[in-house]
């Protein structure tokens, strides 16, 4: 990806003004800090918003202060927030069939092009599979009394470590903060304890030498002042994305309460707000490597050997996916739905083909599956 700007020249971020004249303004619940990248986001979709509804629909983000992220699912569908950011990982039973194909991010390394964009790649593949795929997905959100309205993910996962990992050895015996099953399984495959931490805890837990790598993008060097505890990075090594996210995620009476033109609006503002997400994590990576050289941070280069063991272990991990989500959640052919998702991934890997812009993603995103949902049926 070229290291170009975000570019979105942002002078509010934060509540839409208390003099808004807005028909409906929409209370957005962001389990995130103002500053991040995800309040550089949602600054834009709620300009955008404005726009695309003819001043009729604004936003109104509350950033830490109304829902955190474990409240968000239960805020949206009681009603103490109109949208949010909601996280499926968290949840494993309430979003089954949607973590499912979540948990196969690793398995994007299996395809041409690897880890280059693959954020990007999954945001439209979660969002198309959801949208236009999976019944049972959208199923397990309104039994939440919630409607999916778009996606979004990170970069490729690296290991931020206290000191360099830089051999299949030096794994040995390492605790490894990890943030998904997948990751888990792949850090007992080599010899490493997964240890299970908050983001809200990382800081602490590198600091003081409870887990010595925390498994996550480098974008989030920044978000959560990581640079701070980390002494060497072990970049696009394991890899996969942390995928599992409804990026808007709406309350279905507020959904239904709304003009299908309003819905059409929302559709098209949230397609902006899934690119806007990805493209500024994997923005945001680029630049924090840079800053980490610049700190004198170690940037270490997974050997051939600790990416064949990894390609090894993806392939062997579909597997127990499949049969574990079958067996826990009772989800008919697993295995055909991951596959399904899978070709998803391959198409969209040629529809990014390396975009070059936020503002190019979300003409991609809303052209190949946001402008497909029909915002006269959709949730009704």
């Amino acid at each position: 990806m070229k290291n170009t700007s975000i570019g979105v020249g942002l002078a509010v971020l934060g509540l839409v003004s208390p003099l808004s004249a807005h028909a409906t303004d929409l209370r957005f619940a962001s389990g995130y800090p103002q500053g991040s990248i995800t309040s550089d986001a949602l600054a834009v979709f709620e300009s955008r918003l404005d726009e695309l509804s003819g001043g009729e629909l604004g936003a109104r983000v509350f950033e830490l202060s109304l829902l955190n992220l474990r409240e968000t699912p239960s805020g949206i569908r009681d009603g103490m927030a109109d949208m949010g950011v909601v996280l499926t990982p968290y949840f494993p039973s309430n979003f089954a069939h949607t973590n499912m194909v979540a948990e196969v991010s690793m398995s994007i390394e299996l395809t041409d092009g690897g880890s280059d964009q693959a954020g990007l790649v999954y945001t439209g593949a979660m969002s198309e599979f959801i949208f236009l795929n999976c019944e049972e997905c959208r199923d397990e959100f309104a039994a939440q009394n919630q409607l999916f309205l778009g996606s979004a993910a990170t970069p490729p996962y690296s290991l931020l470590c206290r000191e360099k990992v830089g051999s299949l050895d030096a794994l040995e015996g390492k605790n490894l903060r990890t943030s998904g099953a997948q990751w888990a399984r792949w850090a007992e495959s080599v010899g490493a304890n997964p240890i299970t931490m908050s983001v809200n805890e990382i800081y602490e837990g590198l600091s003081q030498g409870v887990v010595d790598c925390s498994v996550q993008s480098t974008s989030e060097l920044s978000v959560f002042n990581l640079f701070e505890v980390v002494d060497d990075i072990t970049v696009n090594y394991p890899s996969g994305v942390f995928s599992g996210v409804g990026s808007a995620n709406i309350n279905l009476d507020t959904w239904r309460s709304l003009s299908e033109a309003q819905r059409k609006a929302l559709l098209e503002a949230t397609a902006i707000l899934s690119a806007e997400f990805s493209w500024g994590y994997e923005q945001g990576a680029v630049d924090n490597e840079e800053t980490a050289r610049k700190q004198g941070i170690g940037i270490t280069q997974a050997t051939d050997a600790m990416n064949a063991d990894n390609r090894e272990f993806i392939r062997a991990d579909l597997e127990t996916i499949a049969q574990g989500y079958s067996e826990r959640y009772g989800i008919e052919n697993a295995e055909a739905r991951i596959e399904t998702f899978r070709e998803l991934l391959s198409k969209w890997r040629g529809l990014i083909d390396d975009v070059q812009s936020s503002e190019e993603l979300a003409d991609i995103y809303w052209k190949e599956v946001f402008s497909k949902v029909d915002a006269g049926q959709y949730g009704l």
